[in-house]
């Protein structure tokens, strides 16, 4: 039984650090504390040893609804850091295009083209 409870009280905790919404300011501690859990919580699994009591199998029912919240949390947040990564490269080349101007190719749109020579 204490190996169930040490994985629901993990969970929970897992559930509460998954929270939304993520300012980008603590999203670097809220991984690294979500990463620290998700180890803690892999090390209990491997040690649940069947069979399990009524009460363990009410904890575990609990578990696998918080573990699709969680997975739904960290899949938006996981959304949430690839659109910033992929707006921080969008300001990255609009800044360079406007400090180098001549740096890239022209672009061939309106340009007239003479098919005779």
């Amino acid at each position: 039984m204490r190996v169930v409870h040490d994985v629901w009280r993990v969970t929970k905790e897992l559930l509460e650090a998954t929270a939304l919404p993520w300012p980008s300011e603590e999203r670097e501690e809220r991984l690294r504390t979500v990463d620290r859990l998700l180890q803690e919580r892999q090390e209990l699994l491997w040690k649940l040893r069947p069979p399990y009591s009524e009460e363990e199998q009410r904890l575990g029912r609990e578990i696998i609804a918080w573990n699709e919240e969680i997975e739904r949390r960290l899949h938006r947040v996981g959304d949430e850091i690839r659109n910033d990564l992929r707006m921080a490269g969008a300001k990255r080349q609009a800044n360079a295009r406007y400090v180098h101007p001549y740096e890239q190719p022209l672009s061939i749109d309106g340009m007239f083209y003479d098919k005779k020579r």
